[in-house]
């Protein structure tokens, strides 16, 4: 079931308020499940699942005060965080995100619909089309003979891949963060390649320093 479904939030934040009440409460994973976040090891899906077997939750829109509740709203919307969620050892604090300024103003930016790329593209990449003043979103970065395209497609996102005329890859995604994803994987394993001439040219002035160095 989707994440964004009513009653897969309420069946979440049921099953949070029943497992807290059975475990240790000064266990390490009860401080992150009190902070709404599941534990690794532990497979969020398929324990809401469970409980969506066993006992039926309504379908209307959440209230605010569910939203707020063990971090719902976060969970239904991952791509709101500005930054990566990272695990601590401490119980007051479980949780901790990291990210920096260009993270955070460009998953705001995003949010008001401008869909730019979370992080900086790699290497020669570049982009080739991007109009934020469309209402949907449709993007081209191209190095080399490859070029990539993502766009809005119905509720999800199309990605292509192309190196020349061929297609290498068509996916949608349901989120814009797991295209991004995909795209800078392939970007980051096609990257300029460095000149040898210049490695041999930084290889014989390091030679020459460390000389230059004995000699004092």
């Amino acid at each position: 079931m989707d994440k964004l479904e009513p009653k897969y939030q309420r069946a979440r934040v049921f099953m949070l308020r029943d497992i807290l009440s059975k475990v240790d409460p000064k266990a390490q994973h009860a401080a992150l499940m009190r902070s709404g976040v599941f534990p690794p090891d532990r497979d969020e899906k398929a324990m809401v699942t469970v409980y969506l077997r066993d006992r039926e939750f309504p379908t209307e829109p959440l209230s605010f005060t569910e939203q707020c509740t063990f971090n719902t709203w976060f969970s239904m919307h991952p791509e709101k965080v500005c930054g990566t969620e990272k695990l601590s050892t401490s119980r007051e604090f479980p949780v901790t995100i990291e990210g920096d300024r260009k993270w955070i103003e460009s998953t705001l930016a995003h949010a008001l619909g401008d869909g730019q790329l979370i992080l900086d593209l790699p290497g020669q990449w570049y982009i080739e089309y991007f109009d934020p003043s469309e209402d949907d979103f449709d993007v081209t970065y191209r190095f080399a003979d490859f070029h990539i395209t993502v766009y809005t497609h119905g509720a999800d996102y199309n990605l292509q891949i192309h190196k020349g005329d061929f297609i290498l890859d068509n996916i949608n995604y349901r989120l814009i963060q797991d295209a991004n994803k995909h795209i800078l994987d392939f970007m980051q394993a096609h990257l300029k390649p460095h000149n040898p001439e210049s490695i041999l040219e930084m290889e014989a002035l390091a030679l020459e320093i460390e000389f230059q160095l004995k000699q004092l």
